[in-house]
């Protein structure tokens, strides 16, 4: 089995002394590839890489990416000094000694406590430590919503097989009867020239010119051949690896199309209703499909 569905979930959790990080991402069906992340101020800049890692493991769907950070990691810090500020007060100092009378020397505890002087401050933290701060919680939850979405796509298959295989069955019935209805059409047609000659005799080249004709109006073989043809097709692409939505959506709409024209030509009360269920089983399994990646 190879089909993966699109919705799932995956969340997961980093847990450190004096903070912890939990990521939680949420799939839905989409046409194409969307990415919605809401991120912390400290790893906005990391936005891309979070695209590219949903990117790397996903084709289709709508993700929806929550990171929520409580606490804060330490932060890497560096020491800034004032050193023209630092003279100024040493000067300042000492010419207060001078003029006011005061003992006692100008020491480094004076400066210390000046914050203009010293400050600590925080540096900007390296992109590849604040995405080792991120990526494990991220790349669990991946897994955890590419598993899920890998056990649906399990469930929705067993679903699209059961409808295939009667799918096989009502063709096989319809196949069954188009000689029937075939033979059935020329006695209408036969009826239908005898009422309009009356008691005139019939041309038997006549009635053979539009036997010929019937035949070609009612002769729903090529499009009895395609159906089969396209679920041969659609059985196949199920065993090959890759993403297959796109391609058994096709596959399921050209049934209906051929089936339509199948039914219009067959002009058959049974087979009309034999259409009628291939419809029904056709429609079930565009329903799973459209979960389908």
């Amino acid at each position: 089995m190879s089909l993966k569905s699109m919705t799932g979930f995956g969340r997961a959790e980093e847990i450190r002394d004096t903070w912890s990080l939990r990521v939680e991402i949420k799939s839905v069906n989409h046409r194409f590839l969307e990415i919605v992340a809401k991120l912390p101020r400290r790893y906005q800049a990391l936005e891309e890489r979070v695209r590219r890692a949903v990117r790397e493991k996903f084709l289709r769907g709508r993700f929806d990416i929550y990171v929520q950070l409580v606490g804060s990691p330490p932060a890497a810090q560096s020491l800034s000094f004032n050193e023209t500020l630092a003279r100024q007060y040493v000067e300042g100092l000492r010419y207060l000694k001078v003029a006011l009378g005061l003992s006692g020397e100008v020491e480094t505890r004076d400066l210390l406590r000046m914050r203009e002087v010293f400050q600590a401050l925080e540096a900007e933290e390296d992109l590849e430590t604040l995405w080792n701060e991120l990526a494990p919680a991220l790349n669990q939850a991946l897994d955890q919503l590419a598993n899920m979405r890998r056990e649906e796509g399990t469930f929705l298959e067993r679903v699209i097989r059961e409808q295939l295989s009667k799918l096989e069955g009502l063709l096989k019935k319809i196949e069954e009867k188009r000689e029937e209805a075939f033979l059935m059409a020329k006695e209408r047609l036969e009826e239908r020239i005898k009422k309009l000659l009356s008691d005139k005799e019939l041309d038997p080249l006549r009635l053979h010119q539009e036997v010929v004709i019937l035949a070609d109006r009612t002769d729903f073989t090529e499009e009895l051949d395609r159906l089969k043809s396209h679920l041969k097709q659609f059985l196949k692409t199920l065993e090959e690896p890759g993403p297959h939505g796109r391609k058994l959506d096709f596959l399921v709409q050209e049934m209906f199309r051929e089936i339509n024209t199948l039914s219009n030509k067959a002009a058959n009360a049974e087979i009309s209703q034999l259409a009628v269920e291939v419809k029904c089983s056709l429609e079930k399994i565009r329903e799973q499909l459209q979960n389908i990646e």
